[in-house]
């Protein structure tokens, strides 16, 4: 791994242009930010490098600027079950940081990836005098939160096949009828708690509801067929993007 200090070498736009497109940071102050980025890191991780590990003391509050990174929950017989996998922008490890406790999670890189650290004691430190800052990491928790808990009541109520159409279906619904898998089929398996053979089952299953895999390539011939399948749910599936703390409005 290799690391700049963001400031260093890119300059303060780049920091500028990092944070503009994290959802996180989108309502914290220009000054907030500037601090935060003059004590940041770009770190590059290689393909199948730890960013943490399970176990290790939280130092850094993550911020993926390139490539991907999963998330997973490790076992002490050497089995992996993976939680999260990430894309550019997602910030993650936000309640861990905050709570200086140590990590429940592994990080691994997917692929080559640019991630910006910003060292614990920085933001919590910057947190004392901004509000806005408090109010974005709570509003990144609760998102975190509420995701968790549509991804448990899926598992409950979903056969593996209807999980697989609708991670799918999303998929596909942003780019007309076809679309490329992000990951190998064996990562989207274990992300979506199926075993490789559970999740070629399930692939075949789906042929007679207009699905088509081939490779890395995804095509649904009828779109409302599928929805009807894995019985798309407003509550348990809208997704809450840049979710944000209510608070009461002066009069």
């Amino acid at each position: 791994m290799t690391d700049t200090p963001i400031f260093s070498q890119e300059g303060p736009d780049a920091a500028a242009a990092l944070f503009a497109q994290a959802p996180l940071f989108s309502g914290v102050s220009a000054q907030a930010l500037h601090n935060l980025a003059a004590g940041a890191t770009l770190r590059r991780y290689e393909r199948d490098e730890y960013l943490f590990r399970t176990g290790e003391q939280s130092e850094y509050l993550y911020l993926l600027a390139q490539g991907s990174v999963q998330l997973s929950a490790d076992s002490s017989d050497g089995r992996e079950a993976i939680v999260e996998l990430l894309r550019p922008f997602e910030s993650f490890v936000v309640a861990t940081v905050l709570t200086s406790q140590r990590y429940l999670r592994s990080a691994r890189a997917v692929e080559p990836s640019r991630v910006l650290l910003i060292p614990a004691r920085l933001l919590l430190g910057e947190l004392k005098g901004n509000p806005d800052l408090a109010i974005a990491l709570l509003g990144s928790m609760a998102q975190k939160y509420r995701h968790m808990v549509r991804e448990i009541k899926s598992l409950r109520l979903r056969t593996a096949s209807q999980r697989l159409a609708l991670y799918l279906l999303q998929l596909v619904e942003n780019s007309g009828q076809a679309a490329r898998l992000p990951h190998d089929k064996k990562l989207l398996a274990s992300r979506l708690g199926m075993t490789p053979e559970s999740f070629s089952r399930a692939l075949a299953e789906l042929r007679q509801y207009s699905v088509d895999v081939r490779g890395d390539e995804v095509r649904v011939g009828d779109l409302e067929q599928l929805r009807a399948f894995c019985r798309v749910d407003q509550m348990l599936d809208a997704l809450e993007q840049d979710l944000r703390v209510m608070l009461p409005t002066e009069e």
